[in-house]
């Protein structure tokens, strides 16, 4: 991996659109989340964009488009992104699955056994909350099955159980595991997404730090924030206090102002 500030001029030039990913990237991890048992009741409390980070994207959104990638609901993301919203921004919500470009949403087409198999092991697991505090509740997702626990063997023991055909992924995201197809990734949506600008990956500058960014990192003109968890074409160096989504940001101001 090369430091971030030994990028090139000429690549620099290249990039069409930069992809924040968003937990620990943009926003400090540290979502809190509590389900009752029959469903009736969800809190969820998760962080905001910083205002300085927002008026940062404000100017960039004039040199390059932004994209918003994660594993999170399409509305969130909404709702994360809104001050700065408009026909250009794009949005890439549970792991690649539906992305908002140009006022339309695109969605892959799953079998109904697909959702059929999401929901036994949804079952399976609300079965094990009754008894085990260590999980939380599950995160409101159309195409997804994210679980809010600690990190547990059980849960991805039980997927592997269930999941005969072994379809299905099963990953941490250090909040608790999202459980969706194979066939799908926040890779593949940045495929999709160079596919309907007909321009190269590699135009698209992608940012990661969690085990669910590494196919879209090497996909796209990757940034990683956290090299020791997950690599990339580029780095970041940052403290710990700070984000390596703004630092991005930041740097890239400087380059194009």
């Amino acid at each position: 991996m090369k430091n971030l500030e030994d990028i090139t001029r000429e690549e620099l030039e290249a990039i069409k659109i930069v992809t924040f990913d968003i937990d620990g990237v943009i926003i400090p991890t540290g979502t809190e989340l509590r389900e009752n048992l029959d469903g009736t009741e969800l809190y969820m409390k998760s962080k905001q964009l910083s205002a300085r980070f927002i008026e940062n994207l404000k100017k960039l959104k004039k040199y390059v488009r932004l994209n918003f990638s994660s594993g999170r609901n399409i509305l969130y993301l909404k709702s994360l992104v809104n001050e700065i919203f408009d026909q250009e921004i794009i949005l890439q919500a549970e792991n690649g699955n539906l992305t908002w470009f140009e006022g339309s949403i695109i969605h892959p087409t799953y079998p109904t056994s697909y959702f059929n198999k999401l929901r036994d092991i949804k079952e399976r697991v609300k079965s094990m909350m009754a008894v085990d505090k260590r999980i939380r509740g599950f995160e409101p997702k159309m195409f997804i099955l994210t679980v809010h626990c600690d990190q547990m063997r059980e849960i991805p023991d039980l997927v592997k159980e269930m999941d005969i055909e072994n379809d299905l992924y099963c990953l941490w995201t250090n909040e608790g595991y999202d459980i969706g197809s194979k066939n799908m990734s926040k890779g593949k949506g940045i495929l999709n997404l160079a596919e309907y600008l007909n321009i190269d990956p590699k135009h698209i500058m992608t940012t990661g730090n969690n085990y669910n960014d590494k196919e879209m990192l090497e996909i796209g003109k990757g940034v990683s924030v956290e090299p020791d968890r997950v690599q990339a074409e580029y780095f970041i160096e940052h403290k710990p206090e700070q984000l390596g989504g703004e630092l991005l940001a930041e740097f890239l101001l400087k380059y194009y102002t």
